[in-house]
């Protein structure tokens, strides 16, 4: 991740057929912890990525949405294609929603061997800095204070 620009880079994609080499958790949950990571030691917290940059793409899958859309130039059918046909547009797309991360727009760079998801928050972050608000009574915002005074009046600890 690069905090400057905000802009998360994936150099490749691929999944190591090994199942001795398999730790559990899958790439998405991999990219979470190392994100989380990396902010807390370069003091980022809060900061999400404004793009994601998936470099060199040799994946079959996203290889063949790339070639349509040279050809066809069809945006939105290249948007389509990519997040719900191909492999890194799928992984993309779940590092997003990890991260509660729109996308609003994919481009294609470098004579198509990568592309740039651009990215917009779902919702906005309450920052980790700024406390809760101070505990009430959980019992206010259950019942009526008259029906809670009653309950209280008639308890007997044995």
């Amino acid at each position: 991740m690069n905090f400057s620009t905000g802009e998360l880079i994936f150099h490749s994609h691929l999944k190591n057929e090994d199942i001795n080499r398999h730790s559990g958790l899958n790439a998405t949950e991999i990219t979470a912890y190392q994100y989380l990571g990396m902010t807390k030691i370069a003091g980022a917290l809060n900061i999400l990525p404004k793009t994601i940059l998936n470099e060199t793409i040799i994946n079959d899958s996203t290889n063949e949405a790339i070639k349509i859309y040279k050809v066809d130039i069809n945006y939105p059918r290249f948007y389509r294609n990519f997040l719900i046909k191909s492999d890194n547009g799928r992984f993309s797309l779940r590092v997003a929603n990890t991260f509660s991360l729109e996308i609003t727009s994919i481009k294609l760079k470098r004579a198509g061997s990568d592309i740039r998801l651009h990215l917009k928050p779902k919702m906005l972050l309450i920052s980790v800095e700024e406390p809760l608000p101070p505990r009430g009574d959980m019992h206010e915002y259950f019942a009526p204070t008259t029906r809670i005074r009653r309950r209280i009046n008639h308890c007997t600890i044995l």
